[in-house]
């Protein structure tokens, strides 16, 4: 009854598949240690198990609330990323317009294009410091907050973000003032590909994030994401 209990409950919970496979391995552990109790107690094996699933609760009542952990495990990584990945890119970025343009004789860029840097530069650094503030909600102040909710302000904020860096980012490229062709160095190699690369990668796990809240109390399916992370497979 528990193999079926675990494989009922892999196929309710598809993603990610790492995190995925710890926490099942911990609550089949767990389901086991239950069973080995009730058969010390005077059980059969077949009872033993039985009480020990009923115990553990409806498997879609389990399984929402091992989405929810994942979810915020997905969302705290996502943005841990994006704190790492957009100071990289901001730094090279920086670099690049300024020192090593600066260097080659490029000439200064018109006046609104420097307001729309500036404006991409301080958009960039109000994210990263939520971004970081999502890390710390995610973790020590999980209990504070409702973790559904945060994964998905931290998903659709991130999948905002994107969109508008990558409209800007290609006007900044387009108008830039020298063309680019002209471009003598490393540099805006490394920044595409960086910023192809994390634009990818984050874009993927904001939609992750979103997909693991999805469901609804009012969907008719037991919802629980309210749980803290950790806090069903400590319960």
């Amino acid at each position: 009854m528990i193999d079926q209990y675990v494989a009922q409950l892999r196929r309710e919970v598809r993603e990610p598949y790492l995190p995925r496979r710890s926490m099942i391995g911990e609550i089949r552990d767990g389901l086991l240690d239950a069973a080995d109790a009730h058969r010390d107690a005077g059980a059969t094996d077949a009872e033993a198990q039985r009480l020990a699933v009923e115990e553990f609760g409806p498997v879609e009542v389990v399984a929402d609330g091992v989405r929810a952990e994942l979810a915020a495990v997905s969302a705290r990584y996502l943005a841990g990323l994006v704190v790492v990945l957009g100071s990289a890119q901001f730094a090279l970025s920086t670099y690049t317009w300024t020192t090593a343009a600066a260097a080659q004789g490029w000439p200064e860029p018109p006046p609104w294009y420097g307001v729309l840097s500036r404006a991409v530069d301080l958009s960039s650094f109000a994210f990263l410091g939520l971004a970081a503030l999502a890390v710390l909600a995610l973790g020590r102040g999980a209990r504070l907050f409702d973790t559904r909710r945060v994964v998905r302000i931290v998903a659709v904020a991130t999948l905002v973000d994107v969109v508008l860096h990558v409209v800007s980012g290609a006007i900044l490229s387009a108008y830039a003032p020298a063309s680019l062709a002209m471009w003598d160095g490393p540099e805006l190699v490394l920044m595409s590909l960086l910023s192809v690369g994390s634009t990818v990668w984050i874009g993927w796990l904001a939609l992750r994030c979103l997909r693991l809240t999805s469901r609804r109390p009012e969907d008719g399916v037991h919802d629980g994401a309210h749980l803290a992370p950790g806090l069903l497979l400590r319960g």
